[in-house]
C-alpha cells in the first residue's frame, strides 16, 4: 500500500516538473532577435543588422515588465498602440525569412528576450555613432550657440493616430511594390515603390526618438508629416486603381 502511494506521489511530481519545463519561456539568442527584428532595408542574414526601434519598443510594451515599459510614452503602452504594433510584429513572426525557428510572440516579448533586444539596439547605435573630432580654426560655431533658441515646451506624446497611419502607409507601400514588380503600374507608382520602405523606416525611427524625449511640439510636427505622407500615398494608390491595366 505504501509503495503504491509513493509511486503515485512520484508520478505527480514528474508530471508537474514536465509541465513546468513546457511552460518555461525560451530566451531568444542575439541571432534570432536580429533575424526577427532587423530593419526593413537590412538583410536577415546580416548578424550585425540594425534592429527596428519601433519593433523593440513594441516588445517592451508587451513584456509586462515595468522596468522595460516604464519609460515608454502613454501612446506606446495604450491598448490601441499595443494592438497596432503587435499586428506588425506578428506579421514578421509569420515570415519564414525573419523567423526560421518559428519563434512565438510570447518568447520574443518575454522580459529576458526584450532586454537582449534593447541591448542589441543600443550597441548598434553606439557602433554607428559619428566620432567626435576637434574643431579646426576655420570651423564656425554651431548656429544654436550663436543664436540660442528658447526651450520648447514638453508634454505627453500621443502617437496613436500616427502609428496607425504609418501601418497604413506600410500596407500601401507593399501594394505599390507588388504593382511595380508585376509591371502593372504607372511611372509615379514605380518611383514611389522604390523609396517607400526607406521613408517608412525613417518615420518610425523618428517617432521612436521623439517618444524618448517627450517633445510634444516635435511630435505634432511629425504626426502632421505622417498624415501628409499618407495623403500622398493614397493619391498614388488611386492611380493604381485607375490605370488602364486595372480597367
Amino acid at each position: 500500500m505504501n509503495r503504491d502511494r509513493i509511486a503515485a506521489v512520484a508520478l505527480v511530481a514528474a508530471s508537474l516538473g514536465a509541465m513546468t519545463a513546457c511552460n518555461r519561456t525560451h530566451t531568444l539568442s542575439d541571432i534570432q532577435l536580429t533575424q526577427l527584428l532587423h530593419t526593413e532595408r537590412s538583410s536577415a542574414t546580416d548578424p550585425n543588422a540594425p534592429l527596428d526601434p519601433q519593433a523593440v519598443d513594441c516588445l517592451r510594451a508587451w513584456s509586462g515588465d515595468i522596468e522595460l515599459s516604464g519609460a515608454l510614452s502613454p501612446a506606446a503602452t495604450s491598448e490601441a498602440g499595443k494592438t497596432a504594433c503587435r499586428q506588425r510584429v506578428d506579421g514578421w513572426i509569420a515570415d519564414a525569412t525573419r523567423n526560421p525557428d518559428k519563434v512565438k510572440f510570447e518568447e520574443a516579448s518575454a522580459p529576458a528576450s526584450v532586454r537582449r533586444a534593447v541591448k542589441l539596439l543600443a550597441d548598434h547605435r553606439l557602433a554607428v555613432a559619428p566620432r567626435t573630432t576637434l574643431p579646426s580654426a576655420t570651423d564656425k560655431p554651431p548656429a544654436a550657440l550663436v543664436n540660442p533658441q528658447p526651450p520648447t515646451s514638453t508634454g505627453p506624446v500621443d502617437f496613436t493616430a500616427a502609428v496607425a497611419a504609418v501601418n497604413e502607409l506600410d500596407s500601401l507601400c507593399q501594394k505599390a511594390k507588388k504593382a511595380a514588380a508585376s509591371g502593372d503600374t504607372t511611372q509615379p507608382i514605380s518611383r514611389y515603390a522604390s523609396f517607400c520602405d526607406k521613408r517608412i523606416e525613417q518615420l518610425r525611427t523618428r517617432m521612436s526618438m521623439i517618444q524618448q524625449n517627450g517633445n510634444a511640439k516635435q511630435a505634432q510636427m511629425l504626426s502632421d508629416n505622417v498624415q501628409r505622407t499618407l495623403e500622398m500615398a493614397h493619391q498614388i494608390d488611386s492611380q493604381t486603381k485607375a490605370s488602364p491595366q486595372n480597367q
